[in-house]
């Protein structure tokens, strides 16, 4: 409105000074045209100074009642003849040198200077003076001028009302809006809609910015919060890392003390019988404990990373939580604690694996046993349910503390991390427990009262509603005897294969040993075997190219051929399917497990060759 004020005002001053330039040039034209005819008709007059005629010419312009005066100067200037209106007053004399054509205002009163000339020669001078009405006309276009623009200004403030409105207010809005996301960072902020389309547009368009400012906000504040979750998850896993390579580090030494001891007893010469006995007990003992960490770090790994496979059967879970407890009963009087049992008289049955259910029970039972002060009590049940299997493992140890049982199954996780501790373990004994427990489809849990009040370990696994079926097979030494076989071992590192080799020999087999691959096809083709050992990382040629070649050659297509590997992966396991071995070990091949393996060997000689059994 101020503005178009201010264009109205400029505009009504533009039209007045152009009325009144007009206005004057008007009465300036109209009062010389007047004089023109005044000084044509006066020119013979002053030329034979013929004063009546003169004042009869000037008389003319009585017919004009707006002029007030003319008078008719000669040539030097004196009054020569003159017309008055009442009340006017002439000049007698004038200045020769006078300016002409130079009209002057004076108030409300025209003046105008004519020459009066023949032929280039002045004769006198005519002035005329009129009153004009300039200044009312001006006063009355001004007062037009001020009714349209005050009409204008009312019909501007109703549009600019209209404009505000429609236009105006909405914009108003989006800048208070934006105004209050940039304060607050609201981004679910949005501009009310108009009724004017062009004006909704730009709203909408508004509206839709801060929509994508917002999604975008959202994801960015969530990638945020995940970047500082992953890492927060890595500096935990880092830590974890630590810890574990700390707690693996004391673990393995651990074991090696007694070892290192040990061993020092059996190059005594002169020890007695029975302190060697004792020093191998104790070889025997700490490497199965070495054997057992590096198996339950092996097995976390796979199950962490989905390839830990489970050999699915019906079983009894009786006899298997019976095994477990009966395995674990020596732990148990090491520790001068109490072991129970409880199992109810029906037969209860699971699919399962039962080489990692057993893992799972022993673990739990020699946790239990491990943090039980030494007369406590371990309580074993098994229990059913509708479609539930319940196995709880109770103990009144040392129980755990309330931060530490959210996290008591995550990996390298121990109750006690303190330098003093007693108890061993890497750690992953629960982590691993779980894992195979979740690959049955069951949960296991754990319930503690508090730090010294003990703890409850449930293992719930689907029950399933069929008859077990009792495998009455057995292996061993019980099974069948074996004639002596000969038995290849290939095997790069010599202490291994040496080892073996003694150990095989004690039991009556003639055994060949080589350390690289050329050399165990060569002797396999030279002597036939029955059975081959062979190391799959060998110099010169692989355990798997050895096998390829061996089974393409007729003389030894039919020795039975065993991988040894420190890789125990699926993929492992068919690379070695695939190139021909009937059995694949990982290292540390435990010697029981070697021998139940030449028993299996032996009776599918028996089955192709049953002359063969003595």
């Amino acid at each position: 409105m101020l503005t178009t004020l201010v264009v109205v005002l400029l505009g009504a001053a533009t039209l007045l000074l152009h009325e009144l330039v007009s206005n004057r040039k008007a009465w300036v034209a109209d009062l010389r045209t007047h004089a023109d005819l005044v000084a044509g008709a006066s020119t013979a007059a002053l030329e034979f100074e013929d004063q009546e005629a003169a004042r009869e010419s000037l008389f003319l312009l009585k017919a004009q009642p707006r002029i007030l005066s003319a008078a008719l100067y000669d040539v030097n200037g004196r009054l020569f003849a003159s017309y008055a209106a009442a009340n006017t007053l002439l000049n007698a004399r004038r200045a020769v040198d006078a300016p002409t054509f130079e009209p002057r205002f004076r108030g409300s009163i025209l003046e105008v200077a004519y020459p009066i000339e023949r032929g280039g020669k002045r004769l006198g001078t005519l002035y005329v003076s009129a009153r004009h009405d300039i200044w009312p006309r001006l006063l009355l276009f001004t007062v037009a001028l001020l009714g349209l623009s005050g009409v204008g200004l009312i019909i501007a403030f109703y549009l600019f009302g209209n404009l505000q409105r429609r236009i105006t207010a909405p914009l108003e809005n989006i800048t208070q809006v934006a105004r209050e996301v940039i304060s607050t960072r609201n981004w679910a902020l949005r501009a009310p809609a108009t009724d004017t389309r062009d004006i909704d547009l730009l709203v909408q368009a508004f509206n839709r910015l801060l929509l994508e400012c917002q999604t975008r906000t959202s994801e960015l504040e969530q990638e945020v919060a995940t970047r500082r979750n992953a890492e927060h998850e890595l500096r935990e896993a880092d830590r974890q890392k630590d810890v574990f390579l700390a707690t693996l580090a004391h673990e393995l030494r651990n074991p090696l003390a007694p070892m290192t001891s040990a061993v020092a007893l059996l190059q005594v010469s002169r020890t007695s019988p029975e302190t060697r006995d004792k020093a191998v007990n104790v070889l025997d003992r700490q490497i199965r404990n070495m054997v057992r960490l590096v198996n339950d770090l092996l097995d976390a790994s796979r199950a962490t990373t989905g390839k830990l496979t489970l050999d699915l059967e019906p079983l009894d879970m009786g006899d298997l939580v019976s095994t477990a407890v009966e395995d674990a009963k020596c732990l148990a009087q090491r520790q001068g604690l109490a072991l129970s049992l409880d199992l109810p008289q029906e037969t209860v049955c699971v699919n399962g694996d039962a080489v990692r259910l057993v893992q799972v029970l022993a673990n739990l039972l020699n946790n239990a046993c491990q943090y039980t002060p030494r007369g406590g009590r371990v309580e074993v049940t098994l229990r059913t349910e509708p479609s539930s299997v319940l196995i709880a493992i109770r103990d009144n140890g040392v129980g755990v503390a309330p931060d530490m049982q959210a996290r008591i199954f995550d990996m390298f996780e121990q109750a006690d991390n303190s330098p003093t501790r007693v108890n061993t373990g890497l750690g992953v004994g629960l982590t691993l427990c779980r894992q195979i427990i979740e690959l049955h489809h069951g949960e296991v849990t754990m319930t503690s009262e508090g730090a010294g009040r003990g703890s409850c370990f449930t293992v719930r696994l689907p029950r399933l509603e069929c008859a077990c079926n009792d495998d009455g097979h057995l292996h061993g030494p019980d099974a069948v005897h074996l004639r002596p076989l000969h038995i290849l071992i290939a095997d790069d590192n010599v202490d291994t294969a040496d080892n073996f080799a003694e150990l095989l020999r004690s039991s009556g087999h003639i055994v060949n040993v080589v350390h690289d691959g050329e050399a165990a096809l060569r002797l396999a083709q030279a002597t036939g075997p029955d059975i081959a050992l062979l190391d799959i990382g060998m110099p010169k040629l692989d355990g798997y190219e050895v096998a390829r070649q061996l089974r393409r050659s007729e003389l030894t297509r039919d020795i039975h051929l065993v991988a040894i590997s420190g890789w125990g992966f699926a993929a492992d396991k068919e690379a070695a399917r695939l190139a021909g071995f009937d059995h694949h070990l990982i290292k540390p091949v435990d010697p029981d497990e070697l021998v139940k393996l030449l028993v299996d060997g032996f009776e599918e000689f028996v089955a192709s060759r049953p002359g063969d059994l003595v």
